[in-house]
């Protein structure tokens, strides 16, 4: 034990800690206290003793308590946010929660997925990326970006990052979801649907919808349309407002000759998601296909303004 007198207080360092406490004169003697005469004798000995150890505690505490993270209160406020699906302001708190502490992973982690949320790929790239040089076994990091990198169709990257996601926590069954989308993306289809029932057997019902959803759209690739119809219309029992599960079922059912059933299930995906320019023009061939050149000369000018190219390679968002 190091110490330095100043004035009636000793600084002590023990095991790194620095402390403050009381010191006790050489001239006096606990002994001594022991016997000093009072009115209520060795009651005020003790009394004295007891107020003496109270203050050393006191004056103690203060300094060797750890002191609370500084970004705890916003990490909370945003991940109650996060919750309700406000994520614009759930941002702005772990924007304060990263400015009060520069080195919290986990606020790093759910920026990642709040700015995948917002659509912010190329931030939640880099908010993932920070999480794992503060904690390189954030599985949860890897996870975020890996389906970060899905979201902008870089599907080896995103391999890369689930496989080690997987390898630090092999019971996160988003990350088996999200793999199973890569492999979907670099037509690896069996692959895809085993991670698909890997994650099916999870209990997220949540993941189990989305798992569907990916084995949905690798049968239908393998020209299992039968079966592809029947994984979205499972996925659809778990979340009936899933918009990929109509779009992957209204695709196998057009492709089975279904073509009334298929623009029913396009109308309900665009119900829930208007911003798929990919169903406007599915709905549209099968809008020809019916005899209505009407909504089918529309739907096809909707998905040109909106960007839709025939050619993409990406895979639809499950979610």
């Amino acid at each position: 034990m190091l110490t330095s007198l100043a004035g009636n207080r000793t600084r002590c360092f023990r095991h790194g800690v620095l402390t403050n406490e009381i010191e006790v004169p050489q001239d006096i003697r606990l002994r001594r206290i022991f016997k000093m005469k009072s009115p209520s004798g060795s009651l005020y000995a003790r009394s004295f003793l007891s107020a003496l150890s109270i203050a050393a505690l006191a004056t103690t505490a203060g300094l060797s308590a750890p002191s609370a993270d500084p970004s705890a209160e916003a990490l909370k406020n945003a991940e109650n946010l996060m919750k309700k699906d406000k994520y614009k302001d759930a941002r702005s708190k772990l924007d304060e929660a990263i400015k009060a502490n520069a080195n919290n992973a986990k606020a790093y982690v759910d920026r990642s997925l709040v700015n995948d949320r917002l659509g912010r790929y190329s931030a939640a790239i880099e908010d993932a990326g920070k999480a794992i040089q503060l904690d390189a076994k954030s599985a949860s990091a890897y996870v975020n970006r890996g389906w970060a990198y899905n979201k902008t169709g870089n599907y080896k990257a995103a391999l890369e990052d689930l496989n080690r996601a997987i390898e630090l926590d092999g019971n996160i069954a988003m990350a088996y979801v999200n793999r199973a989308h890569a492999y979907n993306g670099l037509k690896q289809y069996d692959k895809a649907i085993a991670d698909a029932d890997k994650a099916a057997q999870m209990k997220s019902p949540h993941a189990r919808a989305l798992a569907l959803i990916n084995k949905s759209h690798a049968l239908h690739m393998q020209g299992n349309h039968n079966d592809a119809a029947d994984a979205a219309t499972l996925a659809l029992q778990i979340n009936p407002k899933l918009s990929a599960a109509y779009v992957n079922r209204g695709r196998s059912l057009a492709k089975q000759g279904y073509h009334d059933k298929a623009v029913d299930d396009f109308s309900k995906a665009l119900k829930y998601n208007g911003k798929l320019a990919h169903v406007y023009h599915h709905r549209g061939l099968s809008y020809k296909t019916l005899g209505n050149e009407k909504q089918a000369k529309s739907d096809s000018e909707t998905a040109s303004k909106m960007g839709f190219k025939p050619s993409s390679t990406k895979v639809a968002d499950p979610r």
